[in-house]
């Protein structure tokens, strides 16, 4: 066997980033479509640099100078993150050019000149919206340098008069409109801090303006909280939300460069180094695509329209239906708004005795939330289990905790140490025939608005070894029992790792035995050391490994002597790829499993994750669907060779196949 070979963690997601980018120059993207493109690959950029080099800088700070799996010291790994983000920002620049050249062909035009009509009318925003909320702050002792908080954004303007050189700044209000859109002949977007820029003089009289640059902090955002120090995680985690805006400088953007002076000065008021500071053309955050990206279905995707399978509806017969056999919903393609529904349903009937449920992430005005208060006001005991560590969603998760608790609903926080990353939701109802449980285990988050772009795997059974599971796993979320005994459903973070490298033992086993041995792992990222390994043990004894990883992979593929039977590919396209489904041949009897995890060291130990056992055979039969479309994708794949992604292009002959578009308006199910 050779040499263990990891790739790095870091880079293997700035590598992720670049295939999202390169959706932006696709052609068979349509036009508003790649500005969204170009608005994720930012935000990606944002909370890489917040929360993983962040990280890499407190190990710096800490003068931790160990070498990790693939060979590099933090400060080593910093470097090479440094020039790769640098050149992949000069990419998105590139691109962006180049598509706003293409908008202005179908009169929307970002950037314009401000001339003419168009520059009275800014003149009149700026009168109007802008400068009542502006407040520059002209330096000098009496006005030290203000704090700039976390991904504001600034102009650092110099000024002149009586020969005299002066620094100010303007912060620019987090409640500033950021994108205007001024419909004349054509459609022309500005962006306030355009507009800020252009009005200077008007904002310094007595000055002259001799230069003016827009900047940009990004702190350190992560939220570290120590459970066990808190008596109260709810308090404690409103407490330290604020200080998220605060933390150590990790990147600062430019928007031309600087003279020597200029940068010197911010750096001793700001504190950064060299390496940190990304000179970006304007504008700065390309986030603000995300308000132009629409309003013209020609230049989108066609209108993509989800309907819900099996005939079912959330009516009074539902759980008669539900009874007769086991659901699979594959959104977006089938609605969500079906669960949205029965949840609603379950709130109003009489016969629902309880209902419980895990909630990570959900939506503004979420319908779920309102139906389990409903539920609560009704009487019915409901039990909602808030992980209130999600990442971002932190404050959101606190005010739905507060309102649930204040509509009846016993809400706890899990185990502590621990986040609950599992997706579950359970209706017990009373029926002539006795109690029944009806259990709903997801790869995705109950948010009603994600429902719509990520895809997901929700399956739905009325099993009752299935119902005494998930009750088990509520009782373990809130507290009440250990973990317990398991069948069909493996936890995180004591059963669901052995389990896998139980099954991926017995696939070596029949390899070395000369029998047939196969997987195939769908899954979002692929670093745990100790799965790799065995992944490579796999390979080397024969075993044919088919995995389909979107984001971070830290495997080589294709590799003599240690990957050589391993194939690694990554669909990017119209949706985000969000489900995790695993096939294991295991002798010709194909078990296969959805799961809540993916193959990283925090799934398996610093979560609660499920990985369930679909037994039913038309489930199953729709599941290997799924993966063998994912597996015949030669449009929107990449495909990875050694430690270098390929985009895939049907071959001469061959017929070109999306899976995403393959799914959309097929009345796909079992």
């Amino acid at each position: 066997m050779s040499e263990y070979k990891f790739i790095n963690r870091e880079i293997s997601w700035l590598q992720f980033n670049e295939r999202v980018l390169r959706e932006a120059e696709d052609e068979s993207v349509p036009l508003l479509e790649k500005l969204k493109f170009l608005a994720i690959f930012s935000s990606n950029l944002d909370e890489f640099f917040m929360i993983r080099v962040a990280g890499l800088y407190d190990q710096v700070d800490a003068k931790y100078n160990i070498k990790d799996a693939s060979g590099y010291t933090p400060k080593e790994l910093l470097a090479k993150i440094s020039e790769t983000a640098h050149r992949l920002v000069k990419d998105q620049q590139k691109i962006f050019r180049k598509v706003i050249k293409e908008c202005a062909r179908h009169h929307i035009v970002i950037q314009p000149e401000i001339d003419g009509e168009l520059s009275d009318i800014v003149e009149s925003i700026f009168n109007d919206e802008i400068q009542p909320l502006i407040s520059p702050v002209t330096l000098s002792t009496a006005n030290p340098f203000p704090f700039i908080y976390n991904l504001r954004q600034c102009i650092f303007v110099k000024l002149e008069r009586a020969g005299e050189t002066h620094y100010s700044i303007i912060i620019i209000p987090e409640n500033l409109q950021r994108v205007f859109k001024i419909r004349l002949h054509r459609t022309y977007c500005i962006t306030s801090e355009e507009i800020i820029a252009r009005c200077l003089p008007q904002v310094y009289p007595g000055y002259k303006v001799t230069d003016s640059y827009t900047l940009r902090l990004t702190r350190n955002a992560d939220l570290t909280v120590e459970e066990d120090e808190a008596e109260d995680l709810l308090k404690i985690i409103e407490k330290k939300l604020p200080s998220r805006k605060k933390g150590n400088v990790v990147r600062v953007e430019l928007d031309k460069t600087a003279p020597d002076e200029v940068l010197k000065f911010l750096r001793e008021h700001i504190g950064f180094d060299d390496e940190d500071v990304y000179i970006v053309d304007k504008p700065l955050d390309l986030t603000f695509l995300f308000s132009i990206a629409d309003g013209n279905p020609d230049l989108m995707y066609p209108e993509h329209k989800p309907f819900v399978p099996y005939g079912l509806t959330a009516d009074e017969n539902i759980f008669d239906r539900l009874k007769e056999r086991d659901f699979v919903f594959y959104r977006p393609y089938h609605d969500f708004g079906f669960h949205s529904a029965l949840i609603r349903r379950a709130a109003a009937d009489d016969q629902v005795l309880a209902i419980k449920m895990t909630l990570y992430r959900a939506n503004r005005g979420s319908s779920i939330v309102e139906s389990l208060s409903e539920a609560a006001r009704r009487g019915k005991q409901v039990c909602v289990v808030i992980e209130l560590k999600a990442r971002f969603d932190e404050e959101r998760n606190v005010g739905w905790a507060k309102k649930l608790e204040e509509a009846g609903c016993i809400v706890t926080y899990g185990i502590p140490g621990l986040k609950i990353h599992s997706k579950n939701l359970q209706i017990i109802r009373r029926e002539p025939q006795g109690i029944v449980r009806y259990s709903y285990l997801s790869t995705g988050n109950f948010n009603e608005a994600t429902a719509k772009i990520y895809t997901d795997i929700d399956y739905i059974t009325a099993d009752e070894t299935v119902g005494k599971e998930c009750a088990n796993l509520f009782n373990l979320l809130m507290g009440y029992t250990d973990y317990a005994d398991w069948d069909r459903i493996s936890v995180a973070p004591t059963g669901l790792k052995a389990k896998l490298l139980s099954l991926i033992d017995y696939e070596i086993e029949n390899a070395k035995a000369g029998k047939k041995a196969e997987m195939i792992v769908k899954i979002n990222s692929l670093i745990d050391k100790e799965l790799i390994m065995k992944l490579h043990d796999a390979s080397c004894a024969g075993v044919k490994i088919e995995m389909i990883i979107r984001g971070i992979c830290g495997m080589t593929a294709g590799v003599t002597g240690l990957t050589e039977n391993i194939s690694i590919r990554s669909i990017i396209g119209r949706f985000l790829e969000h489900p995790r489904i695993i096939c294991f041949y295991h002798g010709g009897k194909k078990r296969l499993f959805i799961s809540t995890a993916d193959w990283m060291e925090r799934n398996m130990h610093s979560r609660v994750e499920h990985l369930f056992e679909i037994t039913d055979k038309n489930a199953k039969d729709f599941m290997m669907t799924i993966l063998s479309s994912n597996l015949k994708d030669n449009t929107k794949s990449w495909v990875l060779e050694g430690e270098t992604y390929r985009k895939l292009k049907p071959e001469s002959g061959e017929e070109p196949h999306n899976t995403q578009e393959f799914f959309i308006g097929k009345q796909i199910g079992h």
